[in-house]
C-alpha cells in the first residue's frame, strides 16, 4: 500500500489543535477502505490500511486487480461492479452494492462509492465498506412485508393491497370482495378512488402524502360499495415495499353500517337519509373537542360533500353594531389570508342575508357581482361561486358559513339538503370556539 505521507491534507485540518498526525491516524482507522486514483495515469496514489471483512489483508488488492475482483464477487453481481469501473474511467460519480463470499463461504454485502475531486478533475476518490448489517435489516423488512402480502387471505377482516404509485388494486381477500360486492376479477380493475366515498377525497390525499414518511396511518374513513351504499370503518393503512414495488396495505375493522341486503330493502329515499345522517355524525365526531377555528375549518374542508365539493370554507364572525366582520378561512385559495381578518359589515354577504331575510345565499358567478366583498375578498382569491348559510344567536345574526368554489355555478338550490349535513356540526363547533374565546378573555 501507498504510504499516507503522499496524501495532501493541508486543506482538511479545520482545528488548529488537530495535528497532521492526528488526522492521518483518523483516516487510517476509518472503518472503510479509502482510496484515490490518478485517472490519467490509471494508478492508485493513496490507500489507507483498513481491512474489509471477507477480504482481510487483501483488501487493497480489490481496487488494484480485476482478476481478484472477478474471483471474489458473485457472478450475478459482477455487472454492477463493471458499470462502476466504467464510470470511474469517465470520471463520473457512481456507486454500487454487490456481494462477495468470504473464506468461510458466507455472503457479505459491500458498497463502493466514487467521485471526482471538485477542484482537480485528475483525481477520482472513494471508499469501499461492508454494509452486510444494513442489507440484512432491509432484507428482513422486505420478507416481513411479503408475509403480509401472503397472509391477507388468512385475515378474517377485509384487507386490500394497492399499488402505491398507480393506486390500482393488486389483490384482496374474500372478506373484502364480500364487503364491497365486487367479484375478484372486478376488484382487480378498481382503483383506490373507486373504494372510498368522495367526501373523503381531501383526507385520503393527505393520508397518501403523509404515509410515505410515517409508514402507517390509522383512522376512520367512509367507503362506498358497488351498489353505492356506504359504510364507515376503522382503517389501518401501511406503506410497504415488496420486490422494489411500492404498495399500500389497507385493513378494515369495526365496520359500522347496515349489511348490504338490509340497505337495499330499505329503499332509496331512506338510504339517502341514512347516508346523510352518517356523514353528519362522522363530522360531529371529528370536531368533538376542537375549539381552535383553524383546526375546525380544516376538518370541515376535509369532510367533502357527496355531490358538491368545495375548494375552501369561510367562517364570518359578525359584529353588525360595530360594523365589523372577522373572517377565518381554510383552503388553498385563502392560504395567505391572516386569521380573523377584519372587514366592514357594509357590503358583506352577512348584510345581504340580513337585509333580504334570506335563509341562505348562492352566488353563481362572482364576476357578475356588484357586492363590495366579492371584489375585495372572493374574486382576488379566484373564487367564482359560493354558498352562504347564516346562523343566529338570540335572534341576532352572529355567524355565516361560506362554501367556496374556484368554478362558477358549483352550488345549486337543489343541493340544500346536502349542504345541511354541515349545518349542525358547524354551529356546534362555533359555539365551542366562542366559549373558548370567553374563557381566554376572562383569564386575561
Amino acid at each position: 500500500m501507498i504510504a499516507m505521507h503522499n496524501l495532501d491534507i493541508s486543506g482538511l485540518i479545520s482545528r488548529p489543535d488537530l495535528s497532521r498526525e492526528d488526522l492521518l491516524d483518523y483516516i487510517d482507522t476509518f472503518p472503510a477502505l479509502l482510496w484515490r486514483i490518478e485517472i490519467a495515469r490509471s494508478r492508485i496514489e493513496f490507500l489507507n490500511s483498513q481491512h474489509i471483512a471477507g477480504l482481510g489483508d487483501r483488501t487493497g488488492l480489490f481496487m488494484k486487480s480485476p482478476e481478484f475482483r472477478t474471483l471474489m464477487v458473485l457472478p450475478e453481481d459482477l455487472h454492477f461492479l463493471e458499470g462502476f469501473m466504467e464510470a470511474m474511467k469517465e470520471a463520473k460519480a457512481a456507486e454500487c452494492i454487490f456481494r462477495i463470499r468470504d473464506h468461510e463461504g458466507a455472503v457479505r454485502w459491500l458498497k463502493l462509492v466514487g467521485w471526482t475531486h471538485p477542484k482537480d478533475l485528475r483525481y477520482y476518490m472513494g471508499h469501499l465498506l461492508d454494509v452486510s448489517g444494513r442489507a440484512e435489516a432491509i432484507k428482513s423488512i422486505i420478507e416481513k412485508d411479503a408475509e403480509l402480502q401472503l397472509m391477507i387471505e388468512l385475515a378474517d377482516n377485509p384487507v386490500i393491497i394497492l399499488d402505491f404509485d398507480t393506486k390500482q388494486v393488486v389483490s384482496q381477500n374474500m372478506a373484502a370482495s364480500r364487503l364491497f360486492l365486487y367479484s375478484p376479477d372486478e376488484f382487480r380493475n378498481l382503483f383506490l378512488q373507486d373504494l372510498y366515498h368522495r367526501g373523503m377525497t381531501n383526507m385520503v390525499h393527505r393520508l397518501l402524502n403523509e404515509i410515505i414518511f410515517s409508514k402507517k396511518w390509522e383512522g376512520k374513513l367512509l367507503f362506498e360499495r358497488k351498489t353505492n351504499s356506504v359504510f364507515t370503518a376503522e382503517t389501518s393503512t401501511r406503506f410497504l415495499i415488496f420486490r422494489e414495488r411500492r404498495l399500500l396495505r389497507v385493513s378494515l375493522t369495526n365496520i359500522t353500517a347496515s349489511e348490504p341486503r338490509q340497505e337495499k330493502r330499505k329503499g332509496r329515499g331512506k338510504d339517502q337519509g341514512g347516508h346523510k345522517a352518517l356523514l353528519g355524525q362522522d363530522l360531529l365526531a371529528r370536531l368533538d373537542g376542537l375549539s381552535d377555528m383553524d383546526s375546525i375549518l380544516r376538518v370541515m374542508l376535509d369532510h367533502q360533500l357527496p355531490n358538491f365539493s368545495f375548494d375552501a370554507i369561510l367562517f364570518s364572525d359578525i359584529h353588525a353594531r360595530k360594523n365589523r366582520v372577522y373572517v377565518y378561512a381554510a383552503g388553498q385559495p385563502f392560504a395567505s389570508m391572516a386569521c380573523g381578518e377584519m372587514y366592514s359589515y357594509e357590503g358583506t354577504v352577512a348584510q345581504d342575508i340580513e337585509r333580504f331575510k334570506l335563509d341562505y345565499l348562492i352566488v353563481d358567478e362572482t364576476l357578475d357581482s356588484i357586492k363590495a366583498i366579492d371584489w375585495a375578498l372572493f374574486i382576488p382569491k379566484g373564487i367564482r361561486s359560493y354558498f352562504a348559510k347564516p346562523f343566529y344567536q338570540r335572534g341576532v345574526l352572529r355567524s355565516v358559513m361560506i362554501l367556496c368554489s374556484l368554478h362558477p355555478k358549483t352550488f345549486l338550490n337543489e343541493g340544500l339538503s346536502e349542504y345541511s349535513i354541515l349545518f349542525e356540526p358547524f354551529q356546534r363547533a362555533v359555539q365551542a370556539w366562542r366559549s373558548a374565546q370567553r374563557c381566554s378573555r376572562m383569564k386575561a
